[in-house]
Parts: C-alpha cells; sequence; structure tokens
C-alpha cells in the first residue's frame, strides 16, 4: 500500500514538473492553444471563419515573438558588440521592435488574441546561440543571424498581407513589411562590413 502511495505521489509530481516546464519552455504553444479555442467560440459571432481567425492569431503570436528576440538580440548587442554601427543598430531594433510590439499588443486585445509571455522556444533557440557567441566574433554571428531572421519574417509578413481577416492586423503587416526590408538591407549592409573586418 505504502509503494503504491509513493507511485501515485511520485507520478503527481512528475506531472506537475512536466506541465510548469512545458507552459514556461513553450509560451507560443501555450499562446496558441488559447486562441484556438477563442476562435472556434468568436467564429460564432463574427463574419470570419474559425480558421481565418485561427490564421490571424497564429500570426499575431508569430509577429510577437519575433520582436521579442529583435529586442532581447538588441539588448545583447549593447552589450557584446565591438562596432559602434552594430550597437546602434541593435539600439534601434530595440525601439522600432518595442514600439511594434506594443501596437501589436493593443490589436490583439481588441482582436480578443492571446499573445505569448515570452519568446517562443525556436526564437530563444536563435538567441541562445547567438548569446553563447566570444565578444570576439559577436558582432559578424549576430549580423549574419539578424539578416536571417530578417529573411524568415518577411516571407512570414508577405504571405500574411495576402491572408489576413482582420482589417488592424491587416494595415499592421502591410505597413511593418517594407521596414522589415529595409531592416534586411541594412543589415546585409553592416554584416558584409563586419565579415570584412579583421
Amino acid at each position: 500500500m505504502q509503494s503504491i502511495s509513493k507511485y501515485l505521489l511520485f507520478v503527481l509530481l512528475s506531472s506537475t514538473t512536466f506541465t510548469a516546464s512545458h507552459a514556461q519552455e513553450s509560451p507560443v504553444k501555450e499562446a496558441e492553444k488559447i486562441n484556438k479555442k477563442r476562435s472556434k467560440e468568436l467564429a460564432k459571432a463574427s463574419p470570419y471563419s474559425k480558421e481565418q481567425l485561427r490564421y490571424d492569431a497564429d500570426f499575431a503570436v508569430m509577429a510577437s515573438s519575433s520582436d521579442m528576440l529583435e529586442v532581447a538580440l538588441g539588448k545583447l548587442a549593447q552589450q557584446k558588440a565591438i562596432a559602434l554601427d552594430v550597437k546602434d543598430w541593435g539600439k534601434q531594433m530595440i525601439q522600432e521592435h518595442e514600439e511594434s510590439g506594443r501596437r501589436l499588443s493593443e490589436i490583439a486585445s481588441r482582436a480578443g488574441i492571446q499573445l505569448p509571455a515570452n519568446m517562443g522556444v525556436d526564437d530563444r533557440r536563435v538567441y541562445d546561440d547567438i548569446d553563447d557567441r566570444k565578444y570576439l566574433g559577436f558582432d559578424k554571428k549576430y549580423m549574419r543571424d539578424l539578416q536571417e531572421l530578417h529573411e524568415r519574417t518577411i516571407k512570414r509578413y508577405a504571405e500574411a498581407t495576402t491572408k489576413l481577416s482582420n482589417p488592424e492586423l491587416l494595415a499592421f503587416a502591410t505597413e511593418m513589411l517594407p521596414k522589415l526590408r529595409a531592416h534586411e538591407a541594412k543589415t546585409a549592409e553592416l554584416f558584409k562590413a563586419a565579415n570584412e573586418r579583421k
């Protein structure tokens, strides 16, 4: 009897630990789960289908996580970048993506979309990879990975401008797209300069 009680206690503790760590490690998944339920309920009184509402929510969640990553990387650049132009670019990324995040949060609130409390696991992996770089090679690594990040984000935003249903989200994505393309061009220029530095 005692061994069964110990086993049940072990299972209960393991389950609680897994649930807590799972929620902590997957803020994007948690938000997506909430939004999936909300989309089903909202669709009953909305001109948009459950699938349209779900796409809007998934885009907002992705964009929010991406903004958090850009801000976190910008702060990292303030600490670790050697070149002044890379530090300045990191500062600009903080300002622009904090503003983007605020706007997105306001739109999501009005639309009943749950945004993640922290960046998603994939974005966290990008951050950790760049943070792991030694000071000497940070500038090059940061600019190269930021360029790849912008390419990925631009692709998602470009698709969203053809698929979003929510007018505010659509306006947001449409306005952000040329800014992201400008970011990508500047990042490529800074990466080239960092790559040429000895």
